[in-house]
């Protein structure tokens, strides 16, 4: 419905507008198959079909394990660059049986007994035998006092093989007002090792780098430490 200038409404319909041009002509059929002079039907050159959803599939799928495999293979290859920077192979000092070993303003010392058994402990395989090791440490100054952290322990054979020592006690005092410069103070080691090698092991100890100060705290410990960082890698070898 339209509606006039006056505002009122109209009720005459618009009358149908002639249209003076031709009519469009309708669309040709589609051409039919292209003859090629001289050539039969079945000579003609016949197009691939297009590749099927499971080869695509198995193209993304390829596509994706090789991208994971980079992925994980240059962090993971990072982290060993990163380790190795952080744990270097160790810097041995071997000392002759009985000998003491001065590092880092702390003397050591070790003693061994060999035991066929311990009490209340069941009887060992005739081949096997216990060490009983006697590790001594002695701060020569208030900053031997200081690196009084628990050192790591074990038993190497020339050959490379190694074995577990387990520290079972000692009487190193936890606060540096009672650890006193020049005292003697003693760990209590075991290891159980081949009865026929005994003779041949060393007793190598780690020296722990941890530097104890007194009323520091421990994010304070922790920054000191990074900003040190000195390397955890000399380790004292006794032989027996």
């Amino acid at each position: 419905m339209a509606r006039d200038d006056s505002g009122g409404a109209s009720t005459q319909p618009f009358p149908a507008v002639r249209s003076e041009s031709a009519p469009l002509p309708r669309s040709a059929p589609p051409p039919g198959p292209l003859e090629i002079p001289g050539a039969a039907r079945g000579d003609l050159p016949v197009s691939p079909a297009p590749a099927g959803r499971p080869a695509r599939t198995a193209l993304r799928v390829t596509a994706a394990v090789l991208a994971l495999a980079v992925a994980v293979a240059v962090p993971t290859w990072d982290g060993y660059l990163t380790y190795r920077d952080a744990r270097p192979d160790d810097r041995v000092h071997t000392f002759a049986a009985g000998r003491t070993a001065t590092f880092r303003h702390v003397a050591w010392q070790v003693a061994v007994e060999e035991s066929d058994g311990l009490p209340g402990d069941r009887p060992l395989e005739p081949d096997r035998l216990w060490l009983r090791i006697r590790l001594t440490r002695t701060a020569l100054d208030p900053e031997g006092v200081i690196r009084r952290g628990i050192p790591d322990v074990e038993v190497r054979h020339p050959d490379g093989r190694s074995w577990v020592a387990q520290i079972t006690e000692d009487d190193v005092p936890v606060d540096a007002a009672e650890h006193r410069v020049g005292t003697p103070y003693h760990y209590a080691v075991l290891s159980l090792v081949p009865r026929a090698l005994a003779r041949e092991v060393s007793v190598c100890v780690r020296p722990s780098s941890f530097r104890t100060i007194e009323n520091e705290s421990f994010e304070d410990s922790m920054k000191r430490a990074a900003r040190e960082s000195e390397l955890n890698d000399n380790v004292l070898c006794f032989r027996r």
